[in-house]
């Protein structure tokens, strides 16, 4: 029994210990788009469809919901309950990127790569994260360590490698449903496995050299002409144009090519400087898992970065492999300097000059700096800095502190409980919290509305709450409810605000509602307004949603 269970004493204890690491601080302020999955699943729960509001449908990402409601059940309606599963989803990632490291590598690489990046702030911004990233990594990177077996497989006549390839595929399929950034990884996939097959196919066939250069000619040449139908039937200017597209809220970003290099030299100034270098020694010492890796982050990384919409959260699908190429570079490395005479001449060196102090001190004094410069190169990156203050809840600029919307509902909520309407910029928070948000001012949120159903007052799909996108739309609201509330979080307003500002709507609000006090420390800015009609409501304001006959 000791035998059995010896292998997985490792993989399990690093899996347990990054689990209880996720789970601090759990009850952090959500973002915006974790409510989402929140509110469904509590809908889940209440009505057996992921309702948000009355009509309101949530199904993007539903196996996700269908997990967090579940949570719910289990442990209480709670953020921590509801954050549970992608922690559980994100500490599988690192169990099983420990695993197909020590199998394809050896034990010293996997704990480097998946050590550092169980503790990086990528993993653990997204396991305390109500979205499906978390369980899109797991299930594409257990997908490719299917594939990654496959090239290998020889015995195509057994049912065996017809089931895991079956599997590979339904994974797959699974991932790009939770989140379309797949494809971009299932093409690094494609070229690594293509690339493989064809250049073991050159070294090992006994075909003449003038056939095989004639079929890659072919090849290219099948590849350029597939290409010049695309672009000539439009399909190419299509996709580009999808591919480049980004939502409002993400169009800062869209043509910033340096987006996660600039991030990834922000958190791993010394390891992303030397990826090229600890790519090449990883190549040398393993070749097969290098390049596999390699190709899914290098394509991830290029295409990502071409691509419109950019967040950290959207390249996670490839960064495991970023850590696999670290992990097996590194121990290269190691294992290089300890093998080489040049680690034990720089410490014999170092340990004459240190001659000052006698015995065996001199020399484990020249050992322990000589080890200890080398681990700073990988201690002096400030990632482990924002994996802290993560998990410690600070915030670090360029980032928002969070809205804190609990502290300001004592204020709000007599005036919640008594106005005729209650106009938000972001009615997730509200809804979570309140319990009410009757209409969305966001311009954002309502070009995400489908082009054939978007209008002034349109109710959103995801939530049913009615949308508007511009000030004329909110001064016919104010001018048609006798009495109101505006609730806008402080990092959408006034000239600090980082995006999404809209001058016109402050104007209206400061000259037709009064400013309503409340605590500092909510970051939450609201106005009442009331109107005085003589005799009835204006005609024009019979067609609104929230207006009653």
């Amino acid at each position: 029994m000791k035998f059995i269970l010896r292998p997985w004493l490792a993989p399990l204890a690093l899996g347990l210990l990054s689990l209880v690491l996720y789970t601090i601080n759990l009850d952090r302020p959500p973002h915006n788009d974790e409510l989402y999955h929140m509110l469904a699943a509590q809908g889940l729960l209440a009505t057996g469809e992921p309702a948000i509001g009355e009509d309101g449908r949530y199904w993007r990402g539903y196996p996700l919901t269908w997990i967090v409601a579940q949570s719910l059940w289990l442990f209480g309606d709670s953020l921590p309950a509801g954050r549970l599963p992608p922690a559980i989803f994100m500490a599988g990632l690192v169990v099983l990127l420990f695993l197909f490291i020590r199998r394809e590598v050896d034990s010293l690489a996997a704990w480097l790569g998946a050590g550092l990046f169980a503790v990086s702030p990528f993993a653990i911004d997204m396991a305390q994260f109500v979205r499906f990233y978390s369980l899109q990594g797991l299930t594409f990177f257990a997908a490719t360590w299917l594939v990654y077996h496959l090239v290998e497989e020889r015995a195509w006549h057994r049912l065996r490698p017809w089931l895991l390839a079956a599997a590979a595929g339904l994974l797959l399929a699974f991932a790009v449903h939770l989140q379309t950034t797949t494809l971009l990884g299932i093409v690094g996939l494609g070229a690594w496995v293509a690339g493989t097959l064809l250049l073991t196919w050159l070294a090992t066939s006994r075909r003449a050299k003038w056939q095989k250069t004639l079929l890659v000619v072919g090849l290219v040449a099948t590849g350029v002409v597939a290409l010049a139908f695309l672009a000539a039937t439009g399909i190419l200017g299509r996709l580009w144009a999808e591919f480049r597209f980004a939502q409002l809220f993400n169009q800062q970003y869209a043509d910033i090519f340096w987006f996660y290099h600039a991030w990834y030299v922000l958190f791993y100034p010394t390891l992303w400087t030397l990826i090229g270098l600890l790519t090449i020694l990883a190549l040398i010492y393993r070749t097969k898992p290098a390049s596999f890796a390699l190709a899914i982050f290098g394509v991830g990384f290029i295409l990502n970065s071409l691509a419109g919409p950019k967040s950290l959260r959207y390249i996670l699908y490839a960064q495991p492999y970023l850590f696999i190429l670290w992990g097996i570079g590194l121990a290269a490395l190691v294992r290089w300097l300890r093998d080489s005479a040049f680690l034990a001449e720089l410490q014999r060196r170092l340990s004459d000059r240190l001659s000052l102090l006698s015995g065996g001190w001199t020399t484990f004094l020249a050992r322990a700096l000589v080890f200890g410069a080398l681990a700073f190169t990988i201690l002096a990156n400030p990632a482990w800095l924002r994996s802290f203050t993560l998990l410690a809840g600070i915030t670090v600029p360029p980032e928002q502190p969070p809205t804190l919307w609990q502290v300001g509902r004592p204020a709000l909520q007599p005036w919640l409980d008594e106005v005729e309407v209650v106009v938000v910029t972001d009615e997730l928070h509200p809804l979570y919290y309140y319990g009410r948000a009757d209409i969305v001012l966001n311009a954002s949120r309502h070009a995400e509305i489908p082009a054939e159903r978007r209008y002034p007052f349109a109710p959103d799909h995801r939530t049913d709450v009615p949308s508007i996108a511009d000030v004329a739309s909110l001064e016919r609201v104010i001018e048609c409810h006798a009495s109101g509330l505006f609730i806008i979080e402080e990092e959408f307003w006034g000239p600090r605000a980082v995006m999404l500002r809209d001058p016109e709507v402050e104007e209206l609000l400061l000259r037709r509602a009064e400013w309503l006090e409340l605590p500092a420390e909510s970051l939450l800015i609201a106005f009442t307004w009331t109107t005085t009609f003589d005799g009835e409501r204006p005609a024009e304001c019979r067609d609104l949603p929230t207006v009653d006959d």
